[in-house]
């Protein structure tokens, strides 16, 4: 039986352009969607081409290779030169697909002349190779293709461009170059060609393009009957298709799995992947690749005796329009259900199925096929009981056996001349006969038992588990380079976050070491000395910023910026003479003097509560500020206790415990809170204290004065530059009123004037 050769000349014209294909990308969606449904449906991929000619505008040559995309991805109105070449590429395999060689003979010559016109060598050059392709398909005239490949090999070393673009050309030229050696039995010419595009393979890292690799080598070993390596290279396709989601690889894969399966006499594997070929151009209306998955399918399910399933299959091949389009076809499937009737003893629709395969190949030369129908119609008249037809049908069939050498049909037909010779009587011709088919069979029996089934299906295992294994390997190694990577950068992380650290480390130390020094310097440029206390330099930079801030609280006050007054802002000073500060290093010694004065320090520290502050004016005079929110507050109570304080420094010790103490207000012109700055008001307050000097001095007594500014008091009155001559002249208007613990306040204001 010779009907299973259909398949495989079916699946070779179906995926003769798998590898043309494979490397390249085309230049627009649309013609990539196109070639992509070449072999599934090439009437649509027409469509798609033509519809991409016809609906754009030809555009200028300056983009001019097939990588030049950006214009054709954001402009659908435009076709630029290379687009259109490689348009009338697609569109002549769709043509050659649907059996129009004739058109896409010219539709080549097209591109050839567009590639050449607008200078497009590597277009130019895959024009050719699909050229010399398509002839060789035809008239598999290896010989002229051969030929034509050398003078495109000669072109193609005249040629300079980038490095992937010739690597691309060169193998499509190679894989071509090793189908034609392959089809004229050239196995070890296409082996080593097929071997020699690996590096390719390796260097471009393409899953497609492996996928279509592989799948070549399997058809090329399952043609020469290698079903060992064909199974491990279609096997690598067919899990490479299934990791990458590749549907349309798959689907091709299947098919010639299922043929491998098939001619091995695996069915039940056979039936597994057809099923899935099946589901996928199902998918698609009036594919063309259907038909032949669906014959070998019934080929299958005949083969196993499912003769009724074998019909089902037949007779969806023959409603499939597109199975009508070869005679060859045609005939082939009318030999098949006429076979199957036969199985199923109905001789009369047998004989309507093989009369009309008789009127076709009439028509045409297929002597295989013709062999075929010779041994239908000697099983025919063999089941009728006409030995004598029976034996001419079967020699008839046997010489066009013998002739095309096709040991199968010679096979059946030593079977039927056995059968017919026996039923005729004539025993020793039909012992001639038995011994002529059993030779056969052994021979083919031989040849199946070099690898059994079980042993078939057992490799079949170990190299799905070999692809696993080394997947697995090969997501190990990744795996594990991904770790050493991840190592790497933990190991560098944690140098950095090491360094980083010791560097933060140091940087505290640093940053300790210089809020010491800071401290320390700090402490030396802002406080006094001996006594420990904030100093002048100290009070010369925070005062003028409180007064500043306070003054600004109190104009916006004035102005009606705050709804209440800020009392709060409201200050007192307070500059306290300490006479046996000055002499206590003349009557204690240096030493001595130095631990007292510094004691007075500490000891004021801890009697002054925040934010109440003092600061050490000069050797024996202190400025001390605190908040006043009560302007009619007696300062009297504020002096007492500064006495109690002097009081109770060191009682045991014979100190001088008279104090002079100068007061004012801040802002000292209630109506004017800016007309008095720090410096101005130090002076007030120092005129203050010098008057209470002389006084105590007089009286052998502490004494306050105090200079408080009337409510109306206007800030031109100490607007002269001179705050002292202002003063005093104020107390002559009665501007400043003079407070003090002296009673004659006269005397007390002639005293200020004469200072």
């Amino acid at each position: 039986m010779h009907s299973f050769r259909w398949i495989v000349i079916v699946l070779l014209y179906a995926l003769s352009f798998s590898a043309a294909k494979a490397a390249i990308l085309y230049s627009s969606p649309v013609l990539n969607e196109a070639a992509s449904l070449l072999e599934i449906v090439p009437q649509q991929s027409k469509q798609l081409a033509d519809g991409y000619l016809t609906q754009r505008k030809l555009a200028s040559d300056d983009d001019k290779g097939p990588t030049a995309m950006s214009r054709e991805e954001t402009d659908s109105r435009i076709r630029t030169p290379g687009g259109t070449v490689e348009a009338l590429q697609i569109l002549a395999q769709a043509e050659f697909n649907l059996g129009n060689q004739a058109f896409a003979k010219k539709l080549l010559e097209r591109a050839e002349e567009m590639a050449a016109s607008h200078t497009l060598p590597f277009q130019h050059l895959r024009t050719r190779i699909l050229m010399i392709r398509l002839r060789w398909l035809d008239d598999h005239n290896s010989r002229e293709a051969q030929r034509a490949l050398s003078s495109v090999e000669q072109e193609f070393r005249k040629v300079e461009n980038t490095e992937q673009l010739a690597k691309g050309i060169h193998y499509q030229m190679n894989m071509l170059a090793a189908e034609i050696a392959s089809y004229d039995n050239d196995i070890l010419v296409a082996d080593r060609l097929y071997a020699a595009q690996a590096d390719y393979i390796n260097h471009v890292q393409s899953p497609t393009i492996a996928i279509d690799y592989h799948t070549a080598i399997g058809r090329h070993l399952l043609n020469h009957k290698l079903y060992n390596k064909a199974l491990s290279e279609l096997l690598i396709a067919y899990w490479s298709a299934i990791e990458e989601n590749a549907s349309a690889e798959l689907a091709k894969v299947n098919c010639l799995l299922a043929q491998l399966f098939f001619e091995r006499k695996v069915l039940d594997k056979a039936i597994d992947h057809l099923l899935q070929a099946a589901d996928f151009y199902d998918n698609y209306t009036n594919s063309p690749a259907l038909p032949p998955v669906l014959k070998l399918m019934g080929d299958v399910y005949y083969h196993q005796g499912k003769y009724n399933l074998a019909l089902v299959h037949y007779f969806n091949v023959i409603d499939h329009e597109d199975a009508k389009s070869n005679i060859g076809d045609v005939i082939d499937i009318r030999l098949s259900l006429a076979k199957t009737y036969l199985n199923l003893y109905n001789i009369p629709l047998a004989e309507q199925y093989l009369e009309r395969a008789r009127e076709l190949l009439s028509q045409t030369n297929l002597p295989k096929l013709k062999a075929e129908s010779l041994l239908l119609e000697s099983g025919l008249s063999y089941n009728q009981k006409l030995a004598p037809q029976a034996v001419d049908y079967a020699k008839q069939a046997l010489g066009i056996a013998i002739k095309e050498n096709d040991l199968s049909l010679q096979q059946h037909a030593y079977r039927l001349l056995y059968l017919a010779y026996e039923q005729n009587a004539q025993y020793d011709k039909a012992l001639n006969n038995l011994e002529q088919y059993n030779a056969l069979a052994t021979i083919e029996q031989r040849q199946l038992n070099l690898i059994s089934e079980d042993a078939f299906r057992q490799q079949k295992e170990f190299i799905e588990q070999r692809l696993h294994i080394t997947a697995q390997q090969n997501q190990l190694n990744k795996v594990t380079s991904d770790f050493q990577k991840f190592q790497k950068v933990s190991f560098a992380l944690f140098i950095g976050a090491t360094l980083f650290f010791l560097l933060m480390l140091r940087r505290g130390q640093l940053l300790k070491e210089s809020k010491e020094s800071i401290g320390d310097l700090t402490q030396r440029l802002f406080t006094h000395s001996r006594s420990g206390l904030n100093n002048l330099r100290m009070l010369n930079i925070k005062l003028p910023q409180s007064l500043e801030q306070s003054s600004d609280k109190f104009e916006r006050w004035h102005i009606g910026e705050l709804i209440n007054e800020p009392l709060n802002d409201r200050l007192q000073f307070a500059m306290i003479d300490v006479p046996f500060m000055r002499n206590i290093y003349l009557k204690h010694g240096y030493e001595e003097g130095l631990k007292l004065e510094k004691a007075f320090g500490d000891y004021m520290k801890e009697r002054i509560e925040e934010p109440a502050r003092i600061y050490h004016f000069s050797d024996s005079n202190f400025l001390y500020i605190e908040p006043n929110t009560d302007r009619d507050r007696d300062p009297q109570q504020l002096v007492d206790k500064i006495h109690q304080w002097i009081e109770g420094f060191l009682p045991q010790r014979n100190l001088d415990r008279i104090i002079r103490v100068g007061l004012a207000d801040y802002p000292f012109l209630p109506r004017a809170y800016t007309a008095i700055n720090d410096r101005e008001l130090l002076d007030i307050l120092l005129m203050a204290t010098s008057a209470a000097r002389t006084l105590a001095m007089q009286e052998q007594t502490s004494q306050w004065v105090y200079l408080k500014a009337i409510e109306n008091a206007p800030a031109a009155s100490l607007a002269t530059g001179n705050i002292r001559k202002a003063c005093k002249h104020s107390l002559s208007q009665g501007l400043i009123k003079v407070h003090s613990s002296y009673q004659n306040e006269e005397a007390l204001k002639k005293l200020l004037k004469d200072d």
